[in-house]
């Protein structure tokens, strides 16, 4: 009885510092700051997630209770400490001038490559920590792996259900960009014209952000929170880190939470990246055409 008591609590102190971590590490800081108290964007928002990142992970390290979750609050650290000085060295070269004023089709393809930096050092992190490539879902995974529908009995194959996602995810997300940005018809040309640039972008962008907010996050999460908790943190992150992106707003969020989930479900279900990866990039295309025409 004593024992099951402290696994009990064991499991909600671990449960309670992953939320914690992943809180820190997300968007929500920015959130608070820009969207409630009408602040202007600062680095000094992740100056501030990256120190609260730091105690965390001294409590982890000296709280034997949740000292598992050392690797994961390690990798969000070091993630955030690279964001830090990617932002200062953004702003020490000139780049956030030119962000500030340039063409979005051009800024958010660069931003993307800048952030596979700070995710390459999160990825390093977790292998020094001992976790493989197949651990880490660095690999294609069962592309018809079984999935569990819920309220249904039967399974479906993800070689169905994945192009199915990608058209579930494409439509809605087409709704909002076009209520959210203005378009011009007359850039259809250049859009056109943009597309490898589009398609290149949408490549890197959906290997970039599914390594750091999910391929990585859930290896290091999943064996001590479960997987469920830990789809619905990296589901939560994945959503808040998008208020300021495309899609935006609240309605931004509540879609790309809704994409964290199945992505999360692709990748435990397959064990590999290759369908979060695909539904990921086809919806980063649209993205990119829709910065073309409202550019």
């Amino acid at each position: 009885m004593v024992a099951s008591r402290v696994e009990a609590l064991s499991g909600k102190a671990l449960s309670a510092v992953a939320w914690t971590a992943v809180l820190c590490a997300s968007g929500l800081g920015q959130i608070v700051w820009r969207a409630g108290f009408g602040g202007h964007q600062t680095v000094w928002i992740a100056v501030v997630q990256f120190g609260a990142l730091l105690l965390l992970l001294q409590l982890v390290r000296t709280w034997n209770a949740v000292r598992p979750l050392t690797p994961f609050v390690s990798a969000l650290a070091v993630f955030g400490g690279g964001l830090v000085a990617l932002l200062l060295l953004e702003r020490a070269a000139g780049f956030t001038a030119w962000a500030d004023r340039g063409p979005q089709y051009q800024v958010i393809p660069a931003e993307s490559a800048l952030l596979c930096l700070p995710t390459l050092v999160m990825l390093a992190v977790a292998f020094r920590f001992g976790f493989g490539r197949r651990q880490l879902f660095l690999v294609r995974g069962d592309v018809d792996a079984p999935s569990r529908i819920p309220g249904k009995s039967h399974r479906l194959g993800w070689r169905r259900l994945g192009p199915l996602a990608m058209l579930m995810f494409a439509v809605p997300l087409c709704v909002q960009l076009a209520v959210t940005t203005h378009t011009d018809a007359h850039m259809l040309l250049r859009t056109v014209e943009l597309l490898p640039l589009g398609i290149a972008f949408a490549a890197v962008n959906a290997v970039q952000e599914e390594l750091r907010f999910r391929a990585v996050p859930l290896a290091l999460a999943v064996p001590f929170v479960g997987g469920e908790r830990a789809l619905w943190m990296t589901a939560t992150a994945f959503g808040l880190g998008h208020w300021f992106g495309h899609p935006s707003g609240p309605s931004g969020v509540a879609l790309t939470l809704i994409a964290g989930l199945v992505l999360a479900k692709a990748m435990l279900e397959t064990r590999g990246l290759f369908w979060p990866w695909a539904i990921h990039a086809v919806q980063d295309v649209l993205i990119f055409v829709f910065l073309v025409l409202g550019s």
